[in-house]
């Protein structure tokens, strides 16, 4: 079989791949493609792969809208990181789905289905799916189940002021000045939370465009700014990023 994986992550395409060569060895893997644009050119001057497993959020959009430009009839089982609640949508019989992180004997079922029944995808599918996600406003993250002591803590997206990685431990830093360790890399929250509301200022720092206390010049055209109630903390946004984040706080 031939099986295309488009995942903008490495670590979760590595791991894709080692799953996929464990359910079968002879299984022929291409990818990973990491975007909607790479994936268009992809399938349109390639011959098409027997099953596709495709991130629904990629660097420049949805995979969905990959999915519809090429107009594959591919069979399709996507995959999110987000909670069961978040996915109602996926209830057609031309998709499957899995939630990261991804589970063997749940990949080895999802390709069992959709080879057995040969599901496979319909534009007008892809534009419902899209439609009822927007609808119930499925596209971003509203809170997290994160462990916390000898249990869990529910934190809402709203609570949060920013998030940091430091020391390779991503942290979710609230208002009420307390913090949170998080399972998430900082690619993954970037793609959970709305962007009209949270920017990747840099490597380290995801933060919140409503607890903004100040933006101010720093030498060689950056910019330094300091969030409400972590005024001593400094984040430094490089050159490349300055025009970006201006459009971004000007709307």
């Amino acid at each position: 079989m031939n099986i295309l994986i488009i995942e903008d992550e490495k670590r979760n395409a590595k791991l894709l791949e080692r799953l996929l060569l464990e359910i079968d060895s002879t299984y022929i893997i291409n990818g990973p493609l990491v975007s909607v644009e790479e994936t268009v050119a992809y399938l349109n001057s390639n011959n098409q792969p027997n099953l596709i497993l495709a991130d629904i959020r990629l660097t420049d959009g949805l995979s969905f809208e990959a999915i519809r430009q090429s107009g594959t009839d591919a069979p399709i089982i996507f995959t999110t990181a987000y909670d069961e609640y978040a996915i109602k949508a996926f209830k057609f019989n031309s998709f499957d789905y899995l939630l990261k992180p991804i589970d063997i004997d749940e990949l080895r079922a999802a390709i069992k289905k959709v080879t057995k029944t040969k599901i496979y995808t319909q534009n007008n599918n892809i534009q419902e799916l899209i439609a009822q996600m927007q609808e119930n406003n499925l596209n971003y993250r509203e809170r997290f189940l994160i462990p916390w002591r000898d249990g869990y803590r529910c934190v809402m997206v709203n609570d949060i002021n920013h998030i940091v990685l430091k020391n390779r431990i991503v942290t979710v830093q609230l208002n009420n000045n307390t913090s949170l360790n998080i399972p998430y890399t900082m690619d993954e929250l970037e793609k959970q939370l709305n962007p009209k509301v949270f920017f990747r200022a840099n490597r380290q720092y995801l933060i919140n465009i409503n607890h903004i206390l100040s933006i101010s010049n720093y030498f060689n055209n950056r910019l330094i700014i300091r969030l409400k109630g972590y005024g001593n903390e400094e984040i430094i946004i490089s050159r490349d990023k300055v025009t970006e984040i201006k459009a971004w706080l000007d709307k």
